[in-house]
């Protein structure tokens, strides 16, 4: 195939002088601000759901007792561990060591084969971040229109 022919995947721009300017900055020189569109949709709606359901279980989690003890309490100067409400001392460390290896392993594994569920539905970082923090954005800025 020729260049000739039109059928190349390659196009010559003839004013390329968008490479000589940033997309943020006005030819002055100030600062465009962006504002992100509120997202709207099927699985949008899906997602919220599933983000309320982690944050309630992240923030409920602490107040449930299992057996009198606490569902999960990490309290070094004590050095009691309570997780699903067993209690844990520092002798049994290694048991901790191997169960957070184990999980942290999972957490990878489940990551590479599920990457985009894990990081946009199931991650602390984005639940926090889209959940909480962005809609105080939105409630301070307003959304893009």
């Amino acid at each position: 195939m020729s260049a000739e022919s039109g059928s190349s995947k390659f196009v010559e721009i003839e004013n390329d002088t968008f490479r000589n300017s940033v997309g943020t900055m006005d030819e002055t020189g100030k600062r465009k601000w962006v504002f992100p569109r509120k997202p709207k949709g099927k699985y949008t709606n899906y997602r919220n759901y599933a983000s309320y359901l982690m944050l309630a279980i992240f923030f409920g989690l602490p107040f449930v007792k299992i057996n009198g003890n606490p569902f999960l309490l990490i309290n070094v100067i004590d050095r009691r561990f309570f997780i699903l409400g067993q209690p844990f001392y520092l002798q049994d460390f290694f048991i901790l060591a191997l169960g957070a290896v184990t999980s942290v392993i999972f957490v990878m594994l489940f990551t590479v084969v599920f990457g985009r569920i894990f990081c946009g539905w199931l991650c602390p970082q984005t639940l926090f971040m889209e959940m909480v923090f962005r809609k105080i954005e939105y409630w301070i800025e307003g959304d893009r229109e």
